[in-house]
């Protein structure tokens, strides 16, 4: 058996609707009261005030095209959508510009309740020099370490080609630094990731800074910092 699905009603369809319900509601509510139905009678008083209502926001639509409902609702599919977030497929973290967005939100919300945030800035060392087949394995068993570090309240994305930037939530300096060696250790120790180094820079809310900007700049700071200094390491930012 098929099925066909009747096209809406238009404005002035709905209006008469409405207008038809109210007056059978009046006339209702007139015989009820007559007969002594109290109860019955005020049921459908309500009933009427209900469809005069609705009446007058169909007239109201009539009159006023743009300022209501309308029958029709028209998509541009010339200017789709855009999505909010992407995944990058090799590591399977968020991109960088959600990132960019998170880390605005979540300092916002640390300064709100007065917590604690750390970015943790991770880079492969000696990504540059490694084959493309070797460069995708060691990527992937850092997203699967620093997932398997996380928790499910932080944000890790795919900051650069040999760097990710992970976001901790009420996580202080000390905290960041106890995940960041053990995802260090995760990717140097696995037999994958022995043609690599892992290095990382740590920056918390508020000790280093009290902005997202500054927040990101100290991180990164701190990155170089681990690398200037032999690399395969964890290093703190400084307080200024």
């Amino acid at each position: 058996m098929s099925h066909h699905r009747l096209p809406p009603l238009p404005a002035s369809g709905r209006l008469a609707l409405s207008l038809v319900c109210a007056a059978a509601a009046v006339l209702a509510a007139g015989l009820a009261f007559l007969a002594g139905a109290v109860a019955l009678g005020s049921t459908a008083c309500g009933t009427a005030l209900i469809s005069l209502a609705l009446a007058a926001i169909q007239w109201r639509t009539m009159r006023n095209p743009g300022s209501g409902d309308t029958d029709e609702v028209t998509i541009d599919l010339r200017h789709p959508i855009p999505r909010l977030s992407t995944n990058d497929p090799v590591t399977g973290l968020v991109d960088k510009a959600f990132f960019r967005v998170t880390l605005s939100q979540r300092v916002a919300s640390a300064r709100r309740h007065l917590q604690p945030l750390s970015l943790v800035v991770f880079e492969l060392d000696g990504f540059e020099r490694a084959r493309p087949e070797r460069r995708d394995q060691a990527l992937r068993l850092l997203g699967s370490a620093i997932r398997r570090t996380l928790r499910e309240c932080d944000t890790a994305c795919r900051y650069g080609d040999a760097a990710v930037a992970c976001l901790l939530e009420d996580t202080p300096e000390s905290g960041a630094a106890a995940a960041a060696e053990r995802v260090r250790k995760a990717v140097t120790m696995s037999p994958t990731g022995r043609s690599f180094t892992l290095s990382a820079g740590i920056a918390c809310y508020p000790s280093h800074a009290l902005d997202a900007h500054d927040l990101l700049r100290r991180s990164v700071q701190a990155l170089a910092a681990a690398r200037a200094a032999g690399r395969d390491r964890v290093e703190i930012a400084g307080v200024d």
